[in-house]
């Protein structure tokens, strides 16, 4: 059997390695930059999730029912959605550096502006407005990925920056309830988006050296090879073999980390008779310390597996597969007779969900070469309306049927799914 080529190692990683008296440094560059994309994913999602934590209280005062909150959701990822076809293209042909630091700017504004809200009208323009502007996180950052970092090493690379997703949810329950709790909700919008101020002059501080510039921008020659006409480089993709099996793995995956990250909140008041609290804080907190590990564990396991003799795609079919198995047990949360119960098996769910969102990505980059950034913005865009449209639907079925018993199955069947598209992404391409 023919052995399955490793892709290609981009310049920006080179320009990071090497044997002479500054690789410590230079590696030591590269892991700082997986950081800050770390802490702007953190913020990202804290941003986001604000209203999700916060959706009790604003159901109570604002009078809004699970139709009215699920449009809430919904809206956000449809501009999520359209806006990630526009910025791939337009990160691909950007000086990342500024680009990225603007973008989290941009969606800080919006996230401190969203406590000047009255009801449902005024939140559904703010988070219009917060979709759109936290757009060019995902494209962004996996490119830099991709141009920082070795095959073996991005879905480690990928890991540790997507957890800061499951950090920002780990942290939002206890960090938003707090802060609400002492100074009301509005000053809770204020305060997480004021955060990323903070991280925009550490950004600046730390990503200043000219051995970077390979990764924020590309050669010359690969510019011009980049610039050509768009539907060109739309079609170059679409034809990579692996883009259709990865993309149903966007939109089966994507909208179930949607809705771990944003109706479980409501789960948990609705069906288990929890309030906005200490208690409700600490549950959400232990379920998505599940997705942190899980983002650290695929990356792990890959690289241990290919020091073991796997090969790269192999070592991912492995990884894939195990975290499968917990997401499957989803269905059987609406059934279990004890909230403890519930916990343990939604803690394991977030393992697997983490892993999988790794994994995800670190598919997503090899697509592509030198339009990392579209591609992204095409299956994360792909997988965002797919996710509107799952958060609009558990907004009317919960409505509806008073139980969360379809969602959950729903979700257990889309990782099923995606398991049989990620293996036929992870086969030897013939042009490879």
């Amino acid at each position: 059997m023919q052995a399955q080529p490793s892709p290609p190692v981009p310049e920006g990683a080179k320009k990071l390695k090497g044997n002479d008296a500054s690789h410590r440094s230079r590696l030591a560059t590269k892991w700082k930059i997986c950081g800050l994309l770390f802490l702007a994913t953190t913020l990202n999602y804290l941003d986001r999730q604000t209203l999700s934590i916060l959706a009790p209280i604003l159901q109570k005062e604002m009078h809004l029912d699970n139709a009215a909150l699920g449009w809430l959701f919904a809206v956000f990822y449809y501009a999520y959605t359209l806006s990630h076809f526009l910025v791939g293209p337009i990160l691909d042909r950007s000086h990342l550096r500024w680009a990225f630091g603007i973008a989290v700017l941009a969606w800080s504004t919006v996230s401190m502006m969203t406590s000047l809200a009255r009801g449902f009208a005024s939140l559904i323009i703010f988070r219009l407005l917060l979709g759109i502007m936290e757009s060019a996180n995902w494209p962004a950052a996996t490119r830099i990925v991709a141009r920082t970092m070795e095959p073996r090493e991005r879905a480690l690379g990928n890991g540790i920056f997507t957890s800061g997703t499951s950090v920002g949810a780990l942290i939002a329950p206890s960090v938003i309830l707090g802060i609400s709790a002492v100074l009301g909700w509005r000053w809770a919008f204020v305060v997480v988006g004021a955060l990323g101020v903070f991280w925009i002059g550490g950004w600046l501080l730390a990503t200043r050296g000219q051995e970077l510039a390979a990764v924020w921008q590309e050669t010359r020659g690969s510019r011009i090879e980049a610039s050509g006409f768009q539907l060109r480089t739309f079609a170059q993709i679409v034809r990579s073999p692996r883009f259709f099996p990865v993309l149903i793995v966007s939109i089966l995956v994507n909208p179930c980390l949607y809705f771990s990250v944003n109706w479980l909140p409501t789960y948990f008041a609705q069906q288990r008779g929890l309030t906005p609290g200490r208690q409700l804080g600490w549950i959400l907190t232990m379920i998505y310390l599940g997705l942190d590990i899980g983002n650290l564990i695929c990356g792990t396991v890959i690289l241990r597996l290919v020091r073991r003799g796997y090969q790269i795609l192999a070592a991912r079919r492995v990884v894939f597969l195990l975290a499968t198995v917990p997401l499957l047990f989803c269905a059987a949360v609406p059934y279990l007779p004890s909230l403890y119960q519930a916990v343990c098996v939604l803690v394991g769910v977030n393992i697997g969900l983490g892993i999988w969102i790794a994994m995800y990505l670190t598919m997503a980059q090899d697509i592509s070469q030198t339009h990392i950034s579209t591609s992204i913005g095409i299956l994360s865009g792909s997988g965002s309306l797919a996710g509107a449209l799952a958060m609009w639907g558990v907004g009317r079925v919960t409505k509806a049927t008073a139980s969360f018993a379809i969602p959950m199955t729903a979700f257990a069947l889309a990782a099923g799914v995606a398991a049989c598209a990620a293996w036929i992404a992870s086969r030897e391409a013939k042009g490879d």
